[in-house]
């Protein structure tokens, strides 16, 4: 049977609704205190990198569901090493996790209000949104970050601003476009403390 691309659309969409349903319903169904515990049989639940790609296939059998509730994730970018693709694995990483909670979102399985993403750029993470000194590859994971924040899910971008103060930086020397802007913080490591303090969930990249 050969499928037009509305109709691959509207399947992918479906059946991406139905997955993410099931894992929605074991975490309700499940002692929510309780760890360890995995289903019988596996189920056909998407990876996050089959929700990025728009590719279901994959020979991976999921048998410990993710069913997120809130996300309250601070990423700490200390620095601007980039793997052999020349990708940022902190900024890579911030980018996948939005883009997993917004098709929960689209699901009706997550309250924007109960996300909050924040990648706190200090030491030579700085780098990474400094005007247009970075690789195209570098501007196009921070414009994707800027536009998972315009559809709908909160995610933002701060640099330390005793960082820039030591640099002789100021506010204009930083990234921004017509998209989205990144913003100051008063230090890097009383910010991150302040956010886990409000039990944000530190990711060190």
């Amino acid at each position: 049977m050969k499928f037009d691309s509305n109709s691959r659309k509207l399947l992918k969409r479906a059946l991406l609704i139905s997955a993410l349903g099931v894992a929605g319903n074991v975490s309700a169904d499940d002692d929510k205190n309780r760890v360890g515990v995995y289903l019988d049989n596996c189920a056909n639940l998407p990876l996050v990198s089959s929700i990025i790609s728009g590719n279901p296939n994959t020979n991976v059998c999921v048998d410990a569901p993710v069913a997120l509730e809130k996300a309250n994730v601070v990423f700490d970018l200390n620095s601007d090493a980039v793997d052999s693709k020349g990708r940022h694995t902190g900024l890579r990483h911030m980018w996948m996790v939005a883009t997993s909670i917004k098709a929960r979102l689209n699901a009706g399985l997550m309250d924007p209000e109960d996300i909050n993403i924040i990648g706190v750029l200090h030491g030579s993470g700085i780098n990474l949104v400094l005007g247009d000194t970075n690789s195209p590859i570098t501007k196009d994971l921070v414009e994707k970050i800027f536009a998972m924040k315009n559809v709908g899910v909160n995610i933002n971008l701060e640099v330390c601003g005793v960082t820039m103060h030591g640099r002789g930086l100021s506010n204009a020397d930083l990234y921004n476009s017509d998209n989205g802007m990144v913003h100051v913080n008063q230090g890097a490591i009383g910010r991150i403390i302040n956010l886990q303090q409000k039990k944000f969930v530190l990711i060190k990249e």
